[in-house]
């Protein structure tokens, strides 16, 4: 199997503008590609002005950013539809010589991510972007057009088997959710201000490029991305050795304290159980939990609930781009707080739930590593 440059097989498209027509809104997800926008959201995420938006015709690549994160996709999806004028558009050369399904692939596979890591330019992480002539100049292996489509088919499987778990996690939450609903009332009329619920407040400590001592400290998406993610962390240097109370406890709500999107902007999270080894940055409050008064994991759905968030958006203050909020609002946020037996039944049945999120989570670790293995050895031609 030879390798060819990726320039062969796809050249620049003719982009066309939406001006003052209309088509549907697709954005680029990292996990999904291309998807259809009000499908996915709740609410219009793109610009009110869709007139310089570029035009994706059917079967044509859309490259997002960050590259190196595999952020890219063929449209499928409709006969046309507009996407960020940000995002590059090409076109197959000729499409009897490759799959689309197989090329994309090629273009997500860790050897293909090694190669845009290498030749990314510019200062600021997300924003790196990889010149044209060089992303054409990138190895793809071309095995016979029947090959590529046996092995997009085999790819595909595997991962369809990944969504599915996915999906039974999204489902778990989804129950966990509405067993909350079924068991309160979340009226205002019943609910407590979240500092008469904690021991106290504190915020964590950022590393330092001088610093002489050693530590892993938690990135922000250990906290925004669903569960609490200990994996979701770093090496770092520090100017003085982190002291317990900017490290990680299982009597702990870890709060987002400023980002860019305002719908993550005091997330908050529990840790689940002790982890001094890791060191929450300032990044981060975390909220020292009264289990006198409050079960730990009641307080993690109650945080989670509409009205709570209307409070912590309402709070939040921008600069420059990023939404953040402080102790202050974050103590004045109102929760709906019944009796301390009704929290304990609630996290009870919680706690059923996460086990069998645990096994969901395990088997799609399987099955990650499984596509991972399938993926390289696909593209060194051995699959």
């Amino acid at each position: 199997m030879n390798d060819v440059p990726l320039g062969e097989l796809i050249r620049p498209a003719n982009v066309e503008r939406a001006v003052d027509r209309t088509f549907p809104i697709l954005s680029m997800t990292m996990r999904d590609g291309l998807v259809d926008q009000k499908s996915r959201f709740k609410k219009q995420i793109a610009s009110a002005d869709l007139s310089t938006y570029k035009v994706i015709r059917h079967g044509q690549l859309v490259v997002g950013f960050p590259i190196d994160e595999g952020v890219l996709d063929f449209q499928l999806i409709y006969p046309a539809g507009i996407v960020s004028p940000a995002y590059g558009v090409w076109d197959l050369v000729d499409d009897s010589r490759v799959d689309r399904r197989y090329l994309k692939s090629a273009l997500r596979s860790s050897r293909s991510l090694r190669y845009y890591r290498t030749k990314l330019q510019g200062s600021t992480a997300r924003r790196r972007s990889l010149p044209n002539d060089v992303f054409l100049e990138l190895p793809i292996h071309l095995p016979s057009i029947e090959e590529q489509r046996r092995i997009a088919t085999i790819l595909d499987q595997a991962d369809a088997i990944r969504a599915k778990r996915r999906q039974i996690l999204t489902h778990l939450d989804a129950l966990a959710q509405s067993t909350f609903h079924a068991m309160f009332d979340v009226a205002v009329d019943a609910s407590v201000r979240f500092d008469e619920l904690t021991l106290g407040m504190r915020n964590g400590v950022s590393p330092s490029t001088h610093g002489t001592f050693n530590a892993t400290v938690l990135t922000l998406s250990a906290v925004t991305r669903g569960p609490f993610n200990p994996a979701a962390s770093k090496s770092a240097t520090f100017d003085t050795e982190p002291p317990e109370a900017q490290r990680v406890s299982s009597r702990d709500l870890l709060i987002c304290r400023g980002n860019g999107n305002k719908q993550l902007v005091g997330v908050g999270v529990r840790a689940g159980r002790d982890r001094p080894d890791l060191v929450f940055p300032d990044t981060i409050i975390a909220a020292r939990i009264d289990i006198d008064v409050a079960n730990p994991r009641y307080l993690e759905h109650a945080w989670r609930q509409p009205q709570v968030r209307r409070q912590i958006e309402s709070g939040a203050r921008t600069t420059n781009g990023t939404y953040k909020v402080n102790q202050q609002v974050l103590g004045a946020v109102e929760l709906p707080l019944p009796s301390l037996s009704a929290q304990q039944e609630f996290a009870g049945l919680v706690a059923e739930i996460e086990v069998h999120r645990c096994t969901v989570e395990r088997a799609l670790a399987a099955d990650d590593e499984l596509f991972a293995s399938l993926q390289s050895r696909a593209f060194r031609g051995e699959l």
